[in-house]
């Protein structure tokens, strides 16, 4: 299952990306991943709306308490 958290960032963060030439969810994915080693994907590369951001996500948790807690 592929849960879509959406990511809100400052100002200070968007522009910093944009100086970078890249999406700011791109900068999330990777800061993530080289933090905690979790495995992400951009939400751009999945289209999304002006100016909101999100990235996926596989949930392998099956019971849907599990799961509720897990993205919490």
């Amino acid at each position: 299952m592929y849960a879509f958290p959406r990511v809100q960032f400052t100002k200070k963060a968007l522009n910093a990306e944009k100086e970078k030439k890249v999406t700011p969810d791109f900068m999330y994915c990777l800061d993530m991943v080289n933090e905690t080693g979790i495995m992400t994907v951009p939400g751009s590369g999945f289209g999304q709306r002006e100016n909101e951001y999100h990235y996926r996500i596989t949930n392998l948790v099956s019971p849907t308490e599990q799961m509720k807690q897990t993205l919490e």
